[in-house]
Order: C-alpha cells, then structure tokens, then sequence
C-alpha cells in the first residue's frame, strides 16, 4: 500500500519541479520568480525524498530522520534535475541486478592434522655435517643432488670442502654439476683478481693503488684459503699475496695487512715469520682474540704445549669466536 501512495505522489512532484522552473523562466519580476521556483522545488524535494524513502531497504526506513534529511538535502542542493536524477539513480542502485565478479581466489577446506609423523630423512638438512652425510649415504643421486644445491648458501670452506667431496661421487650428475659449482668461484675469483690487476696497470695515485693492492692480496689468499686452489697453484697464489703484502706493510704498516700476512706465512709453513708478524700486528692495535689462536698454532707445530694453553688460556678471557670454543674445552 505505502509503494501504490508513492506511485501517486511522483506525477505531483514532477509537476511541481516543472512549474517552478516554467515560472522561473517566464515571470517578468525575477525576485518573485526566484522565491516561487525554490519553494515548488522543496516541495518536489520533499515529494520525491518521501517516494524514496518507501523503495529504501529496511534499515535506512528504521532510521527515519537522517536517510530523509540526506535526500532532501541531496535534491535540493541540484536544482531542475536534482530529484528526478536523485530518485532514478538510487532505484537503479537498488533494484538492477549486480554484476557477478570472479572471486580472486579460491576457497579450500581446512586441511587436517597428518595422521603420522613426517620422516625427517627425507628432509635435506643444511648444515655441513647433515649434508656430508646425504653425500655419503644417500642411496637416491636426486637426494645428493640437492645436497649440492644446498651448499650454494654455505660460505666459506666449508662448502667449498663439500664440493670437493662430491667429485668422488659413483655418478656422473653429481660429479659435473660438482666440478661446475666449483668452476664458478673459482672464475670469480680470478676474474676479480684480472679486474684489479687492469686497474692497478693504469692508475697512478697512491691511495687508489694500497686499496687496490690490499683486495688483490685478499683474493689470492682467498682463492688458496678456500681450497679453490691446490698444489703448485696453490702455493703460486699464497706467494703472490705475501709479496703485495709484504710491499703494503713496509709502507703503510697497518695491523689488518700484519695479520693477513701472518695468515699467508702460516699457510707456506714458514711458523716463524707467521709468528713476527703477528706478534706486530697486536704492537700496532690488533685485536688479539683474533690473533691468538693462530699463535697456539705455531706453538703447537713448536711442540710448545704450555704456552699453546698460555695463549688459548688468554682467548677465554676476551670474546672468542664461537668456533674454537671446542678447542678452548679440550685444552683448558
């Protein structure tokens, strides 16, 4: 019943909204024209907010006053086609079908608990004892495979040491996906290592030429540390580092490059000179928990026991790297 009254109540509003705005356009007096149009327009206002407010869903009708004032308001504030663009818009907001949209995703049940334990020896572990043991004993190569895989985000030698294990390999798939991991540090190494010797070949100024000499002196020790090298070449790379750093110390005579060669001279087996150098670079302000352990090195090669203790004791007391805490437990 109240949707047949508002049926009735359209054509009253619509005329009201046209006479005003006949009146406005062809009175002579434009004060009297003016005042006339804006009262047939609230009256059309008001005809076409209370037509509206029967179509409205049930929770604006509940509110009564504000969904009426808003609407009012709304069509007033737009003269001539204000309500009539008002009433039709909101008809077709509420009464057209909605489009359907593609949801963007897809709705799956909860899955449920397993209903056994998973078998952790499928799990690849990565660490480098859990992968030298898949390389050892894994029956499937897809297993070793990606042991190898895995070492990529290990640094140091230790993945390079895995690498060399797996050249052992009875299969020829480990073995060249092995040797190829390899190949590629062992490139970038030497790559780096021509990069700095171009630069070096054409600059000039000395401080350019210390940095430069010092990361060409890192990366042949490096490329040797690692075990990218091995025998002759080996020794020719650690050579080649101790006469740039011998030619930096002798200049510059800085602790990191004392301590480096300490390193390099340790690595030729020559204790005596690795002993020297360390022994400056902790005068000129290195820090000696990072030097101590390799002088319980030589002392050990030395046969000298007690002080071996003497220098690891001293390691206990600073901030000791945390891999030589078993050594530290065996001795002392």
């Amino acid at each position: 019943m109240a949707r047949v009254t508002s049926y009735w109540l359209l054509p009253f509003g619509l005329l009201s909204e046209v006479g005003g705005a006949v009146a406005l356009f062809t009175a002579g007096d434009a004060a009297h024209a003016l005042a006339g149009y804006l009262v047939a327009h609230a009256l059309a206002c008001l005809v076409f907010t209370l037509a509206l407010l029967v179509f409205m869903p049930a929770r604006y009708r509940q509110q009564r006053w504000l969904p009426a004032i808003f609407l009012f308001s709304l069509q007033f504030a737009i003269p001539l086609v204000g309500s009539l663009g008002v009433f039709a818009g909101i008809l077709l907001a509420l009464y057209l079908p909605r489009s359907s949209r593609e949801l963007p995703w897809q709705q799956v049940p909860i899955p449920e608990l397993p209903y056994r334990p998973t078998d952790m020896d499928n799990q690849v572990v990565y660490t480098e004892g859990g992968l030298r043991q898949v390389l050892r004993e894994a029956n499937d190569p897809a297993k070793r495979l990606k042991a190898l895989l895995a070492s990529r985000q290990m640094s140091g030698r230790e993945g390079v040491n895995i690498l060399r294990e797996a050249l052992k390999d009875p299969v020829d798939d480990v073995r060249l996906l092995a040797y190829s991991m390899l190949e590629q540090r062992e490139k970038a190494l030497v790559q780096e290592a021509e990069r700095l010797q171009t630069q070096l070949a054409q600059t000039t100024e000395p401080k350019p030429v210390k940095q430069m000499n010092r990361r060409l002196a890192q990366t042949w020790w490096e490329t040797a540390y690692l075990g990218l090298a091995q025998g002759s070449l080996r020794q020719y790379y650690l050579e080649k580092s101790r006469e740039l750093l011998i030619k930096l110390v002798a200049t510059y005579d800085e602790p990191a490059d004392w301590q480096l060669l300490g390193r390099v001279e340790l690595a030729l087996s020559k204790p005596d000179q690795a002993r020297d150098a360390f022994e400056v670079a902790i005068d000129n302000g290195a820090r000696q928990e990072h030097i101590l352990p390799y002088l319980a090195e030589i002392a050990f090669l030395d046969q000298d026991y007690q002080r071996v203790r003497f220098y690891l004791a001293r390691c206990a007391h600073g901030h000791s790297h945390p891999a030589i805490t078993p050594l530290l437990e065996a001795w002392l």
